[in-house]
């Protein structure tokens, strides 16, 4: 029986907003409503691309919601009563539910490193990359820019500034250097001498070796007491997630995301379900799951069909899910595929430059397209190797 049954989704990112497509898609009875802060999808994955002068697509959740015949309601989800079953929004008015897909994602964590929150800058939303770009489009020649982190948004983040802004004098400090080559969400060999020819070719000056310990006013304190002044700092170094489901009671882990079943039910209340960043998700070959769309979307789909399954009182899949490539962006025209195991270890197998970069481009298109928008994306520009 789903007549009355209300489905509300918080958090319209890569999860969410896949399972609030697939489910009002379904033309059950049930109603189907996105929660989120923002008007607009955001392609979290090209948010370099904005800091360093590109425009937003134009994503609107209203829209996107309503063709679907489901709906949308724009805020910011201050309380969740679970006992209740209902949302409190902007502190004012409710929303009731009957099933909740909890799907908030991740930021950028600014709070466990003194002074970061006060003296970095991050690529957590359009706004705040947009104003980077216009700080960085009049800065004057050799303005130093430190960029933190070892990961993909920092790296990506680097090159794209060092191509489309090449009078900047860009550092990034990749911490104790890439993950092992045959560890999870490491790079083989190869991919990271690629890495460093691409720096050079590019002017990136690199630090590895040396974790930050503070920032303070233009310097960042390293962990053998040097330290590397600079006049802008992007802040890319690790994630974490709202409290919201912590403060709610729901059943959290260390890092505070929601503790999830093999359907992505909440272990603590299995009319919650959890997706994306916001869960802890762990699968059999490949483990916990990592924090990246590539995890998201799926998950997304498996929610879709549990909650739908659950109407309509048919058996339940598991999430099931192992890793196949990661794509990393090197500037326009130069890109990264790095090819994992089902674990997410790194093997030997990688496309660059051009190739890399067309590779790279078509994955954001089709990640757009499996969402549920309109995108002519064309053949894949090239077949990526069969795992054994």
């Amino acid at each position: 029986m789903t007549d009355g049954h209300h489905i509300v989704v918080l958090g319209g990112g890569y999860a969410g907003l896949t399972a609030a497509a697939r489910i009002a898609e379904a033309h059950s009875a049930a109603l189907v409503t996105l929660v989120d802060r923002k008007s607009s999808f955001v392609e979290r994955i090209r948010l370099h691309e904005i800091a360093a002068g590109s425009e937003p697509r134009d994503l609107g959740y209203s829209t996107f919601m309503q063709s679907r015949g489901g709906s949308f309601v724009q805020g910011n989800v201050s309380a969740i009563d679970l006992s209740q079953q209902h949302l409190a929004i902007d502190g004012q008015s409710s929303l009731d539910w009957s099933t909740l897909i909890y799907a908030l994602g991740s930021y950028t964590d600014v709070n466990s490193i003194d002074g970061v929150d006060e003296h970095a800058v991050t690529l957590d939303d359009v706004s705040a990359c947009r104003q980077l770009y216009q700080q960085l489009e009049v800065a004057p020649p050799k303005t130093k820019i430190l960029i933190v982190g070892g990961g993909l948004t920092a790296i990506e983040a680097a090159c794209e500034f060092a191509e489309r802004l090449p009078e900047l004098d860009i550092t990034i400090a990749l911490g104790t250097g890439f993950a092992s080559s045959d560890e999870p969400g490491g790079l083989s060999n190869l991919a990271v001498e690629y890495l460093n020819s691409v720096f050079e070719r590019l002017g990136v000056r690199v630090l590895v070796g040396r974790r930050v310990l503070s920032l303070t006013r233009g310097a960042a304190i390293f962990s053998d007491g040097t330290k590397e002044t600079f006049d802008v700092c992007l802040w890319a170094a690790g994630f974490s997630v709202p409290d919201l489901a912590r403060q709610s009671g729901l059943t959290v882990s260390k890092s505070g995301q929601i503790s999830t079943g093999v359907t992505l039910a909440s272990v603590s209340h299995p009319n919650v379900l959890a997706v994306g960043d916001a869960a802890e998700v762990v699968v059999d070959h490949g483990g916990k799951c990592r924090t990246s769309c590539a995890t998201g979307r799926p998950m997304g789909e498996l929610a879709s069909k549990t909650v739908l399954g659950r109407l309509a009182s048919v058996s339940l899949d598991p999430f099931q899910f192992s890793y196949a490539f990661r794509c990393v962006s090197l500037g326009r025209e130069d890109g990264l595929i790095q090819f994992v195991d089902e674990k997410d270890c790194p093997v030997e197998e990688i496309w660059t430059g051009p190739r890399g970069a067309r590779w790279k481009e078509y994955i954001c298109q089709r990640t757009l397209q499996g969402i549920g928008f309109e995108v002519d994306i064309g053949a894949p520009p090239d077949t990526p190797p069969v795992r054994p």
